[in-house]
């Protein structure tokens, strides 16, 4: 485990962490000076731990927000203020050079976004008042709330989501992954709410319907072209499916495997299952695995999952103590003591990190504690801070 304390670089310091890769660290702060708010994205370099500021923007109007999208050579940003209008800048990482800067305009109040990759953006837009009669037929039409566009920066091109699919599953929804160099975009498409899907199972011999439940998956780059070429019906394949009898819901992803959970209602058996893409041509045996069967919780123990990269643990809080078994992608096995707050995850099947949120009854304010417990040594470390997890870096800031 690789652990980077930059609290002092923080001192003080409302930042917010947009990229941490192996050599620098990639951050963002709003300061507000004599009632002017400006926005500074900054690098630090884990080498020589220095900071450099990269650019800063004046935000004229306080109700903009930044969403910040990191990439090998560049970082986009997108200025929002939920109207019908953002602005879309590019920036070069290695000279703070600002590559391009755009005013984009669509129908409706901006919602939400995505970066698909470096050149291409997905955009959703909620209704707003001058177009509710646009909206309301969409989504007679399709059932989406939402309007999507894919905008392209290296043409400068703006392009209507045709496919459904898409627009209504919202950025929540799509999962990107990446395998042996190939970009896969994983569409989980649930029929229903979870309690829902089990009144319609009880209720079948009623339902004509087909309700069933899938978890799609394409190639991100095929996407993309057939987004631009207006395609109403993508290039997928299924990866996993359940009608009325049964549930699929994603979880997570991990190398090359996407996991997810399967429910039978009659027997009430669940599983986490796994699907390999490197194997999508296969026999079903090959590609489609039982990865632990999920019995319900008893004596207190719950099952604590990370989606990226997935692993699942179980955790059995006691009196005075709170054990952790790691069950899938794990071989963590230990205790630790239950004032050290509640358990976030392990490194290494080594090194438990937990939190703890303390209110002072002077200052009536919350102070956050960061503890990592060393399993072997059986030592541990505390931390008033924040902090953030990638792979087996922890960053302390």
């Amino acid at each position: 485990m690789t652990v980077i304390d930059i609290r002092n670089i923080f001192s003080d310091r409302h930042v917010e962490l947009v990229d941490v890769n192996p050599y620098y660290i990639y951050y963002a702060e709003e300061k507000n000076e004599d009632g002017h708010n400006d926005l500074f994205i900054l690098e630090y370099n884990r080498r020589t731990r220095k900071e450099r500021l990269i650019m800063n923007y004046s935000l004229d109007d306080p109700t903009y927000i930044q969403h910040i999208f990191a990439f090998e050579k560049t970082i986009v940003l997108i200025l929002e203020n939920g109207s019908n209008s953002f602005w879309l800048i590019e920036i070069e990482k290695k000279s703070g050079g600002e590559m391009s800067r755009r005013k984009i305009v669509c129908t409706g109040c901006f919602k939400d976004c995505m970066a698909l990759d470096s050149e291409h953006i997905l955009v959703y837009m909620s209704p707003d008042e001058d177009n509710r009669d646009i909206f309301d037929k969409y989504k007679e039409l399709t059932g989406c709330d939402c309007l999507c566009y894919l905008y392209n920066l290296k043409t400068n091109h703006k392009y209507f989501v045709n496919a459904s699919l898409i627009a209504r599953a919202g950025c929540e929804n799509l999962k990107l992954t990446e395998v042996r160099g190939e970009s896969y975009l994983i569409l989980p498409d649930p029929y229903a709410d979870e309690s829902i899907k089990e009144h319609y199972y009880q209720e079948q011999r009623w339902i004509n319907a087909d309700i069933r439940d899938n978890i799609w998956l394409c190639k991100t780059s095929v996407l993309i072209e057939e987004i631009e070429a207006g395609v109403e019906k993508i290039s997928k394949k299924c990866i996993a499916s359940a009608d009325i009898k049964a549930l699929v819901r994603y979880l997570g992803t991990s190398g090359s495997k996407v996991y997810f959970r399967a429910k039978e209602f009659r027997s009430g058996i669940e599983k986490i299952c796994s699907y390999d893409i490197t194997k999508s041509d296969a026999a079903p045996k090959e590609k489609l695995a039982v990865e632990a069967a999920m019995e319900p919780p008893k004596d207190g123990t719950v099952f604590l999952i990370e989606e990226r990269p997935f692993k699942v643990f179980s955790v059995q809080v006691g009196k005075h103590k709170t054990g952790i078994k790691g069950m899938i992608n794990s071989e963590a096995k230990f205790t630790f003591e239950n004032e050290f707050g509640s358990f976030l995850t392990c490194i290494e099947n080594r090194y438990c990190v937990t939190r703890k949120t303390i209110l002072s009854e002077e200052s009536k304010k919350e102070y956050t504690y960061y503890y990592i417990y060393d399993s072997v040594t059986e030592k541990h470390e505390s931390y008033e801070c924040s902090c953030h997890i990638k792979g087996n870096t922890l960053v302390l800031y």
